[in-house]
């Protein structure tokens, strides 16, 4: 949320609480007068209702340093004894303050009317009774509106925390990634150093173009899907490099899919494990095919390649969970909780099948 949206936010919440905290002081107010009527009896409903206001808009506004006490003395840093005792004291205090400056207010607006009007003797004592119990009325209310708000932020900063270790991890195991590619693209390229130094070079120059954008999107965790199929193509340039015409690959991909969010280096591992295990492990090469899609409000993508009869033997005492598919599903885990599709088909005849869904975002990057 932005920051000026914050702060309107903030204020129009306080202005709500005042109107609220208005409301129910008001209320408070007539319940008061009411009282006091029914209690003297000798005086008019709006000689009690002014002197009701008179003590009860004062406390309101007295109040606030109540929420100040109640803030500097938690309820878990003292023993119980020790915290009502702190708060018997304070509410004496505070009551005496609130009797002195509401007679004070009254007799400046009246005079000495004031006693012809109320017999103070007769009503102070329940007074002084009504405002000690007044104080821990509104304290307790004000400790439970803290415990709530604390117990609120606590919520949220382990929700943030939790997010940020999610963050943390998913780009720890994409790291790993890295590596993992980068040490089977050298491979490629010390098979053709001295059989085709031309064609070395060139495979340098492309993984050196590999490199730059997956460290362009290092500290993503979503990336436009064309970004993602830039990496793909040109990591592909690199085998096509190596295997010519053994290796062939199809693509089909909806163009309005092209700006949607991503799971960075999510299809390179995928293919890179395509070319392993199908192209580089059969004599006459084979097919790769990417299917992206969208499936109402699910991404769903399939890829499949060929594979020799020994090398889909050698994925099925696996179960096909190699380094890199364990590193796919754990960043899916954390990205998507249950949130996700994986499924691994080695059924069909020759043919090596991965299917993937995740949570189709309609936002463009």
């Amino acid at each position: 949320m932005p920051l000026n949206s914050k702060k309107s936010f903030k204020q129009s919440n306080k202005i709500k609480i005042i109107f609220w905290a208005f409301l129910l002081w008001t209320a408070w107010v007539l319940f008061y007068a009411l009282v006091m009527y029914l209690q003297i009896g000798e005086i008019p409903f709006y000689i009690a209702l002014i002197a009701s206001s008179s003590y009860n808009y004062i406390f309101a506004s007295l109040s606030i340093i109540i929420w100040q006490i109640c803030k500097r003395i938690p309820f878990d840093n003292f023993s119980k004894i020790i915290f009502i005792s702190i708060h018997f004291f304070l509410a004496i205090f505070f009551t005496l303050i609130w009797l002195f400056l509401s007679y004070g207010f009254w007799y400046l607006s009246e005079g000495e009317r004031m006693l012809e009007q109320v017999d103070i003797r007769g009503i102070i004592g329940w007074q002084f009774l009504f405002g000690m119990v007044q104080y821990f009325l509104v304290a307790g209310i004000f400790y439970t509106v803290i415990y709530y708000r604390d117990l609120k932020k606590k919520e949220i900063e382990e929700a943030e925390l939790k997010v940020l270790a999610r963050d943390a991890e998913l780009k720890a195991l994409k790291l790993q990634m890295n590596p993992h590619f980068l040490f089977n693209s050298l491979n490629s390229i010390n098979a053709l150093v001295t059989k085709e130094p031309s064609l070395a070079r060139k495979m340098i120059s492309q993984l050196s173009e590999l490199l730059r954008m997956s460290l362009e999107s290092h500290d993503k965790l979503l990336i436009p899907l064309r970004q993602e199929l830039d990496l793909v193509h040109t990591y592909l340039s690199i085998e096509q490099m190596r295997f010519g015409d053994k290796m062939a690959f199809n693509e089909e991909i909806a163009p309005n899919l092209m700006t949607k969010p991503f799971p960075a280096m999510l299809l390179q591992p995928l293919l890179e494990n395509a070319v392993k295990h199908g192209i580089a492990s059969s004599r006459s090469g084979g097919t790769i095919s990417l299917t992206i899609k969208q499936s109402g409000e699910r991404l769903v993508g399939t890829v499949i390649n060929e594979i020799s009869e020994k090398a889909l033997e050698k994925k099925s005492t696996k179960n096909g969970n190699g380094i890199s598919f364990q590193n796919i599903r754990q960043r899916l885990d954390r990205m998507y909780g249950k949130n996700y599709g994986w499924q691994v088909d080695n059924t069909q005849q020759s043919k090596f099948m991965v299917t993937f869904e995740i949570p189709f975002e309609s936002e463009n990057l």
